[in-house]
């Protein structure tokens, strides 16, 4: 009835917070009020836990971050392209070219100008400079810092190319048609390019080569074919030393001469050591494609 104490608390003199009946009612609250604590099991379940969220999410993180990466890579081999079909359009068809004094002062190159052959490249002298200027110049690979620079290493040539070659023999020079000297001086035109989409520009790139600290990947400023041509369109059978470098876990980014980028895995590499006594294929430099030089060539 309303107003009447509960019958439990009219059989406990003492009240409802005395004990009684052998039991203390003040159990329940007290256990609502104390903090509630984990046992040592439960610690080692929950920290077993994120161990293994963390080792799924971990290699997930990774591919994603490696992805941007490669992508923003892509971006900036896809520029070079652009600017080089630019120079192209305003000289005539031919490209920009690759090294025109490299039997001379050997001074020029695709990506700037030095003073002497011990000095840094000035980007701003270099052929494509005007078309990159409104981009800020040759952007360099995400990837770049595995490379040494010339104040890292005293091998390193060609600091300044970004970790991007060009097809220095056949599209950036003619030596599938000119003696050395000529070849070095005249590029190929659009019109030279029998399938622009299969022809490579320009190429992830590195060299490895023996430093005083030993062994080191430094920048290369030209992507090499499997075999050298010669000047009436042949190409020999002695591989030449890579320098395609698949840095991005395992493969490589590829600018092509219709201006489109793809990625491209190795399929074959040089045994044994390279022109600087090291070994190509410890340091991911090879080829992709067939064993020829059909991507490079003009044909």
């Amino acid at each position: 009835m309303r107003g009447q104490t509960p019958r439990a608390l009219r059989h406990c003199p003492a009240g409802p917070l005395r004990a009684c009946g052998g039991r203390a009612s003040i159990g329940p609250l007290r256990s609502l009020l104390s903090p509630v604590g984990f046992t040592l099991i439960e610690l080692l379940v929950v920290i077993a836990i994120i161990g293994i969220l963390a080792a799924i999410l971990f290699p997930v993180f990774a591919s994603a971050q490696q992805s941007g990466r490669s992508a923003k890579c892509a971006q900036q081999l896809r520029q070079l392209a652009a600017a080089n079909l630019a120079y192209a359009d305003d000289n005539s068809g031919h490209f920009a070219p690759a090294a025109p004094d490299i039997f001379g002062a050997n001074l020029r190159r695709w990506h700037g100008v030095r003073a002497t052959s011990d000095s840094d490249f000035d980007p701003s002298k270099g052929p494509l400079w005007a078309y990159l200027g409104h981009s800020g110049g040759i952007k360099k690979c995400p990837l770049l810092t595995m490379l040494k620079s010339k104040s890292q290493a005293r091998a390193a040539y060609e600091s300044g190319c970004g970790g991007f070659g060009y097809n220095y023999l056949y599209v950036g020079g003619t030596y599938y048609r000119n003696d050395p000297v000529k070849a070095a001086r005249e590029t190929s035109t659009m019109g030279d390019l029998a399938s622009p989409s299969r022809t490579i520009m320009f190429a992830d790139a590195a060299m490895a080569v023996a430093d005083q600290q030993g062994p080191v990947l430094i920048e290369e400023s030209f992507a090499y074919p499997p075999y050298l041509p010669d000047s009436s369109g042949g190409a020999g059978v002695t591989l030449l030393s890579p320098s395609v470098h698949f840095r991005h876990g395992g493969r490589a980014n590829v600018g092509w001469c219709d201006g489109h980028v793809s990625s491209r895995r190795m399929s074959f590499t040089k045994d044994g050591e390279n022109a600087y006594g090291v070994a190509s294929k410890s340091y991911n430099l090879g080829w992709f494609g067939p064993r020829d030089n059909s991507l490079w060539d003009t044909k």
